[in-house]
């Protein structure tokens, strides 16, 4: 299995910070977020992948000093959707991966109950109920262990999606035909997110509960503040 970073957004919510430093090199318990991020992937994934693009020279040179083995692709667009971000890596990508975000952070347990051995796609998701969600966070609908729809401005909905998605072999063909279908209708805009509803009609993403997993996500310092915290109890 491979695995991929989305690591090439401008990290606006954390601005002025971020003006001079891309999110995924902010620092954490010595470390940098990119550190746990690429930690995890390891536990499972045979190669990885980081996708960067904002301030890309210094994401070059952290990686290359701290992680040689991982592979840095430059987007050379910086997009209001991320799709593109992912589409630069296509063609490295025609077996099962994994797609993970590089300000979404999991204990290496995670791989314990994710992804499930039955294939196609799936998304890690915790329960509505599980935590409290965050306004912003990507919330899900399902229907018998399967995606229906998903999008932050859901008022009913069943969970939140993580930002950790698996793609099995045997999906992966119409996965990349459906994101370059999107791509050329939606352009600029288009969004990871908006691939996975539009899947929901041919290789219906499955919904894997990863309740009793901790998820961390930083966009914003408040978030920041919080992993700090986390990390200072162990708990990261």
């Amino acid at each position: 299995m491979k695995g991929v970073v989305l690591a090439a957004g401008m990290g606006s919510r954390l601005a002025p910070i971020t003006s001079c430093v891309p999110k995924p090199l902010l620092p954490l318990k010595g470390e940098r977020l990119i550190d746990f991020v690429v930690r995890y992937l390891k536990e499972k994934c045979e190669e990885i992948f980081v996708v960067g693009g904002h301030l890309w020279e210094l994401m070059e040179r952290y990686l290359g000093r701290k992680h040689p083995d991982v592979r840095l692709v430059y987007a050379d667009k910086v997009l209001p959707g991320n799709l593109y971000t992912l589409m630069r890596v296509r063609h490295h990508l025609e077996e099962d991966f994994v797609i993970a975000n590089a300000d979404h952070l999991f204990p290496k347990d995670v791989w314990d109950v994710f992804p499930a051995p039955v294939g196609g796609i799936q998304l890690a998701c915790h329960r509505k109920g599980t935590r409290v969600f965050l306004e912003d966070e990507m919330k899900i609908r399902e229907e018998k262990g399967f995606l229906l729809f998903m999008d932050k401005k859901l008022s009913a909905y069943d969970g939140a999606y993580t930002g950790l998605a698996y793609v099995g072999k045997d999906a992966v063909k119409v996965f990349w035909n459906r994101a370059e279908e999107l791509t050329r209708s939606l352009g600029d805009l288009a969004k990871v997110e908006d691939l996975f509803n539009s899947l929901v009609r041919e290789v219906r993403p499955r919904i894997v509960w990863i309740d009793k997993v901790p998820f961390y996500e930083v966009d914003t310092i408040h978030d920041l503040r919080r992993v700090w915290h986390e990390a200072r109890a162990r708990a990261l």
